[in-house]
């Protein structure tokens, strides 16, 4: 979801409101021969050894959370009506029908881990009642009862939870908001060990504090350890925080480990050129500490490779995908910025034919990636 300026500036001044609980050089993009790489049909569905399959989705809260953050907060009713709206936007997302498209993605690709962002939980408040929970909706509680539903192998791993926010409907009831991270299993794969936290990088005024976070899921298949990473970085508004969270994903939670590391998720950092609205310097840092931009690396013709962003309340006719910053990033610990074997990346949700049924909306605001890996037996050996 974009960040204007306007919210950037206006998030300053919500401290009197909200309770927060929670180079210029061009990247250059490793070579990687696939002149006898197979078609992706056959690489997805060939007999025999299976790739490695990861998904990567920012499932999207729901509603514009901008008029919120560009008024006066010391103006309540107006906030009241304005976060009135936004709640009614995302009732009006069709949240379990949103989830059903993403299940329909799992279920046709069989990924072996699922890193999902933007996983809001939301519940109101009724303060006059201790607090009760009167309504409320869970977008990670939709997708766990349609995978149930469809008997599919996939379980939870970690939830990280991130920023959370209270925002008043009404003198009487409050809606709590909380954005999380979540990576899913297939029941086949072996998690050997895992880990989640937030960044220390966040932004920061009186009360108000924007959390992000990461899960680090560590995983044994075909006798070959995978190291998978979900986050979400800042926004290219609060690009220096964004800096401060992409310095510590590299110089903690993906370093010094063995096997495959990859990286996925909504980095918030187009590969376009600097100056670009969606520009920061991040992509590019990630790209020089070795990561294969797999998107990049597999070859897709004129394809940009968008990812985001649909209008918010997902109704659009058209695409209205422009920007490139929704990743999948590899890297060996013993090949460096080479990977060893055959690739596949896939963009999804961004066709007419993966919106929602039955009222046709776009699943998400952002598309989607689905990258497999299929590594040489003799990977095991070196």
């Amino acid at each position: 979801m974009r960040l204007s300026a306007s919210t950037t500036r206006a998030v300053l001044a919500a401290a009197v409101i909200l309770t927060v609980t929670g180079c210029n050089d061009e990247a250059i993009v490793p070579t990687v021969d696939l002149s006898d790489a197979p078609s992706a049909a056959s690489f997805w569905n060939s007999a025999g050894r299976e790739p490695f399959k990861v998904y990567s989705q920012n499932v999207y809260l729901g509603g514009d959370t901008d008029p919120i953050f560009s008024l006066d907060f010391s103006n309540i009713p107006a906030v009241i009506g304005a976060t009135n709206t936004f709640w009614n936007q995302v009732r009006a997302s069709r949240i379990p029908e949103r989830a059903a498209s993403i299940v329909d993605e799992i279920a046709a690709k069989r990924p072996h881990l699922v890193g999902l962002e933007e996983v809001f939980q939301f519940a109101v408040l009724d303060m006059g009642a201790g607090g009760a929970v009167v309504d409320g909706a869970d977008l990670l509680a939709s997708i766990q009862s349609e995978i149930s539903r469809r008997a599919l192998p996939y379980e939870v791993v970690r939830i990280q939870a991130n920023t959370a926010v209270n925002l008043p409907l009404s003198p009487r009831l409050i809606l709590s908001a909380t954005d999380r991270v979540v990576v899913l299993r297939r029941t086949d794969v072996e998690v050997t060990a895992s880990a989640q936290s937030t960044y220390a990088a966040r932004f920061t005024l009186g009360p108000v504090t924007l959390k992000r976070g990461w899960i680090r899921v560590s995983a044994r298949y075909e006798d070959r350890p995978f190291h998978f990473i979900a986050t979400h970085l800042e926004t290219q508004r609060l690009a220096p925080v964004q800096a401060g969270q992409a310095a510590e994903l590299l110089g903690g939670v993906a370093d010094g480990l063995d096997g495959m590391t990859i990286i996925s998720g909504d980095l918030n950092s187009d590969d376009a050129h600097p100056g670009a609205p969606s520009w920061t310097p991040t992509y590019n840092t990630l790209i020089a500490a070795g990561f294969v931009d797999l998107y990049e690396a597999r070859g897709h013709g004129n394809d940009p490779g968008y990812t985001c962003c649909q209008e918010s309340d997902l109704r659009n006719a058209d695409s209205h995908l422009d920007e490139r910053i929704d990743f999948v990033l590899a890297r060996d610990a013993r090949y460096g910025d080479k990977i060893p074997g055959g690739i596949e990346v896939e963009i999804v949700g961004e066709e007419q034919n993966d919106r929602t049924d039955p009222s046709g909306m776009w699943r998400a605001d952002h598309a989607g990636l689905v990258a497999g890996l299929k590594l040489p037996k003799e990977y095991n050996e070196n």
